[in-house]
């Protein structure tokens, strides 16, 4: 199905995830708050691990090393859900939990196409970076409620 040269952005999903991975990213970590900050730093690092540590051989086996990575990503998001209760994060960790179950659907059925396998994965990404992009608009709002808060005398924001 794949042939032994294959390259890391050889695809428009590769391409486009990488791309979407810099602008968002790059923009949570500039004009984020903090927990799209930390969110932000986690997913890069993940990017940068996952081709780092997949199986390139065998595409019709469960990439478990990237289980683990997809699987200590979603702690992060759900360690950041539960200390910071931000709304974005509650479809963050849908995305991310969605593919660690993807994993778990080629354990559990390997005749599933290792295209379709990894189309899921390369969705549930850009869902993840959909969710981040709105966590920074999020923030952006709440701050500048904020701001007017502060400058109108009122102590709730």
């Amino acid at each position: 199905m794949f042939n032994d040269n294959v390259l890391f952005l050889a695809t428009a999903a590769q391409i486009g995830g990488l791309i979407l991975t810099i602008l968002v990213c790059g923009a949570a970590i500039w004009k984020g708050a903090h927990t799209e900050r930390v969110a932000a730093i986690s997913i890069v690092v993940a990017s940068i691990l996952t081709p780092l540590v997949q199986n390139w051989t065998d595409w019709n086996s469960p990439q478990w090393n990237i289980l683990i990575i997809d699987a200590a990503n979603l702690g992060v998001f759900l360690y950041l859900l539960v200390r910071t209760h931000r709304v974005w994060l509650l479809f963050g960790c849908a995305f991310q939990l969605l593919a660690v179950l993807s994993h778990f659907g080629m354990v559990i059925d390997p005749r599933i196409m290792s295209r379709a396998y990894i189309s899921t994965l390369y969705l549930m990404f850009y869902g993840l970076m959909i969710a981040l992009a709105a966590g920074i608009w999020e923030g952006r709002l709440r701050d500048a409620r904020a701001r007017v808060a502060s400058a109108e005398g009122n102590v709730l924001a």
